[in-house]
């Protein structure tokens, strides 16, 4: 996994981000139109594409949101629909797991 952090005087901001790509630019997961970028400067430092996390730096909320939704499509409440289903029968609820996660994951496509 790639992150995108600032550097000010050699010095990392405290916050960094996720990368994703948008249309061929690769930026911040947090942001619609993939800005910052690898290489953006501005007056708070230039970005820097890192495969590692500096010490003391975390992640933005936004971005950490945004990854978990694209791990995990389903909203809580069809997860905890499948737990009381899985109670009776785990192969159905298995069944009815993929398909939820193939309808939300189609919602997702069309969104973007």
């Amino acid at each position: 996994m790639a992150y995108l952090v600032r550097f000010r005087w050699r010095k990392p901001h405290e916050i960094a981000h996720y990368v994703h790509k948008v249309n061929g630019v690769e930026g911040a997961l947090c942001s619609a139109t993939a800005t910052p970028a690898d290489g953006d400067k501005n007056q708070g430092g230039r970005w820097e594409l890192l495969e590692n996390l500096p010490p003391k730096v975390r992640l933005c909320h936004l971005c950490q949101k945004r990854k978990q939704k694209l791990e995990n499509p389903l909203p809580e409440r069809v997860e905890r629909e499948l737990e009381k289903l899985a109670r009776w029968d785990a192969r159905a609820a298995d069944l009815q797991r993929q398909k939820m996660l193939d309808h939300y994951r189609h919602r997702q496509k069309r969104r973007s």
